[in-house]
């Protein structure tokens, strides 16, 4: 603190951290105590260890169907790239720049929304896609059978804010991959911006390997600056015989064709040689993937989604965002939701080991997971097995065991009893348009059959069919039958041999076929709630998605945890009327900030907040006051003394300029070069208004 009082002028003043009385131990990051009651000591342990084993699986398996989904178009893009230089048309007047465009197609999204019609959405697979294309890139191999050296750079609309800027990003993103960290000398250095240099590290990569090509993705295209790209694309064009660069643009617009040519000048337009790729997209690709993760017999996730989940991502993917990017936020949010709202979610994968000796709160989560085994009106077992589960723990612990083969098994045949009905739907959909069909259209409306009438009224459908066609479906149901894992096709060999005895007739028995149809796949989708009191472990039920995580209030939110930090903090909640003084510093200088007008001096500020630290001052003074002779009266405050006063004086200015500054940080004030009065400096601008306390 001397060298502070000794120079009062700096504009900066650093005040070390001398670090407090807390141990490591007490400053390492833990998990907070168990919230609910009958929980284990460890149990926010166990299911944070339980929500990553679920959500990685879940993730790995998205991942795989949606590249899955993908690989045809990144394929054809790939097989494009790889004569994109040779396949030239002999006789133009200069050389073309290759420019391959990416984006999905409005044509399979079923009645699309007017939100989604009016708003640019992305329909290009988002990150997802071109993380999928980049991976290919990187495996791709030449034709000699070796690895094909090819690099890529992204480009993004805050990279491109101006010609130079954007040269500059697009030479260094390449020369910052150099194998081989090849230097060149600083006395021929060449402007960072110019492509020139760009030229000479691709010369000299040659003379060491083989040439590479040059990939550059231009994310959100839209929101590039087009005169910057136009620029880019001449001053690019004209190195095309020496350099072997490729732009691929990912766009959001329906029709990518057109929005190159509105966009874009005929004279850029004549410099480049386009090629459009479509990406699926819409209902469709949503429903395949939602099958394919947590509908498929062959895969079992250790979270399913009810249909209240299914419904509201298929909501919000039509009215919304049609992206797969928020598909996994959504699903993400799912698993952290149940995993830290019911203590038994940890049993998903595995079954924890109970000590010999249970503690008294393992007892009390034995006590309430025997409960649950055999609540009232909703389980199987008998008195005898209740009665030797309270006796001992691991008998308790293999009924656990014994739930979660039985749900396993359950959902395996309902989730075959899920893709029958799918393909049932599928097939009477292309030869007839029923209303009657929307009730088993989807993933979450085939969801909903569990619930309610199930596949009433889809014998009245199949009877319509002609004796031809009822025979082609029939076909196709064996197939998927005889495709499905081994232990579910032998379980179906008797459905199956019906099947065959049905097509082996010369005319196939309508009637006969769809009421048999109709009550074996009634018989096979049986509720999740009947398989094991312990269902809602593996499934979401009805249970509603937390919707406001996914477009949270965070103005609302901020200033709620400014105004209440006790809420946040983990701490006892305040008293409403607590004193001002015991609150933090940016709390306190926010009540001031509710009340100020539009524009708030800063002194005057300060002075406010001065005011109510010097309380906190008398506070600490009366409480070490001297205790009158005698123990009577209140005795004799203790005055600081001149060197404890200014020292306190440059702590309220730190403390207010911290607070400040954290306000500022959060974006809350706005400073202004000249204040009202033509004064400098002395106020600054609201950015919230209408708060209430």
């Amino acid at each position: 603190m001397s060298k502070v009082d000794e120079d009062l002028e700096q504009t900066v003043i650093y005040i070390p951290y001398d670090g407090g009385d807390e141990s490591e131990e007490d400053i390492a990051p833990s998990l907070p105590s168990p919230p609910f009651e009958n929980d284990l000591e460890n149990g926010p342990q166990l299911r944070l260890g339980a929500y990553k084993t679920a959500w990685t699986r879940c993730l790995d398996r998205v991942k795989f169907v949606i590249a899955e989904v993908y690989s045809p178009v990144v394929s054809s893009v790939l097989d494009r790239l790889r004569n994109i230089h040779a396949d030239v048309m002999p006789g133009l007047p200069f050389p073309e720049l290759p420019v391959i465009t990416v984006t999905g197609t409005s044509r399979i999204i079923e009645n699309p929304s007017p939100i989604q019609v009016q708003t640019s959405v992305d329909l290009s697979g988002g990150s997802l896609f071109l993380d999928h294309l980049g991976k290919r890139l990187d495996l791709e191999v030449s034709e000699d059978g070796e690895a094909a050296l090819t690099m890529v750079n992204h480009l993004y609309p805050n990279d491109c804010l101006n010609l130079t800027t954007a040269m500059k990003n697009l030479i260094s993103g390449f020369i910052g991959q150099d194998l081989d960290a090849l230097k060149r000398k600083s006395a021929a250095s060449l402007a960072q911006y110019d492509l020139n240099i760009l030229q000479a590290w691709i010369d000299a990569i040659e003379d060491i390997d083989q040439r590479p090509s040059l990939v550059v993705f231009l994310h959100e295209f839209e929101q590039l600056d087009k005169n910057v790209v136009q620029d880019m694309f001449y001053i690019c064009s004209l190195q095309i015989p020496r350099l072997p660069m490729t732009f691929i643009l990912s766009l959001s617009t329906p029709s990518s064709s057109s929005y190159l040519q509105a966009s874009l000048t005929r004279s850029t337009l004549t410099l480049l040689r386009a090629y459009h790729f479509l990406v699926p997209s819409g209902l469709q690709v949503l429903d395949a993937v939602l099958f394919k993760t947590f509908f498929d017999p062959s895969f079992e996730p250790l979270l399913l989604p009810g249909p209240t989940l299914l419904e509201f991502i298929q909501n919000y993917h039509a009215r919304h965002n049609p992206s797969l990017d928020v598909l996994l936020t959504i699903l993400q949010i799912a698993h952290t939701k149940h995993f830290a709202s019911d203590i038994f979610s940890l049993l998903s994968n595995a079954t924890p080991r109970i000590s010999p000796r249970p503690t008294p709160a393992e007892l009390s989560y034995l006590e309430a997971l025997l409960g649950r085994l055999h609540a009232p009106g909703k389980s199987k077992q008998t008195t005898s097995d209740w009665r030797a589960q309270s006796h001992s723990p691991d008998i308790l612990l293999q009924a656990v065991d014994s739930s979660r083969e039985s749900f396993s098994r359950h959902a395996r045949r309902t989730k075959l009893g899920f893709n029958l009905v799918r393909i049932v739907i599928q097939f009477l959909s292309l030869s007839k348009k029923d209303k009657l069909l929307d009730r088993w259209r989807g993933a979450a409306a085939i969801s909903k059959v569990l619930d309610g009438d199930g596949v009433n009224g889809l014998a009245g459908l199949l009877k319509k069919l002609p004796s031809a066609d009822l025979k082609v479906l029939l076909g196709e149901l064996h197939e998927y039958l005889q495709n499905v894992p081994e232990e579910i096709r032998d379980a179906e060999l008797a459905s199956r041999n019906k099947i065959v005895r049905f097509r082996s007739t010369s005319h196939v028995p309508v009637d006969e076929v769809a009421d048999w149809l109709e009550g074996y796949l009634a018989g096979i989708l049986q509720p999740f709630e009947k398989s094991t009191p312990l269902w809602h472990v593996w499934y979401t039920g009805q249970s509603p998605f937390p919707s406001e995580l996914i477009n949270p209030a965070l103005r609302s939110s901020i200033v709620s945890g400014v105004l209440f930090p006790h809420s946040y903090t983990g701490q006892e909640t305040a008293d409403e009327d607590e004193d001002l003084q015991a609150l933090p510093d940016t709390t306190i200088l926010f009540k001031g900030y509710t009340k100020a007008g539009k524009m708030i001096n800063v002194y005057d500020w300060f002075d406010a907040f001065r005011v109510v630290l010097e309380g906190q001052l008398q506070s600490v003074l009366t409480t070490t006051a001297t205790p009158a002779k005698g123990g009577k009266g209140k005795g004799k405050k203790s005055e600081p003394e001149p060197e404890t006063q200014e020292r306190w004086r440059l702590s309220v200015q730190a403390r207010f300029v911290r607070a400040l500054h954290e306000l500022d940080f959060v974006g809350f004030i706005k400073h202004t070069s000249r204040g009202g009065g033509g004064r400098k400096g002395e106020y600054v601008l609201r950015t919230v208004l209408g708060v209430v306390e």
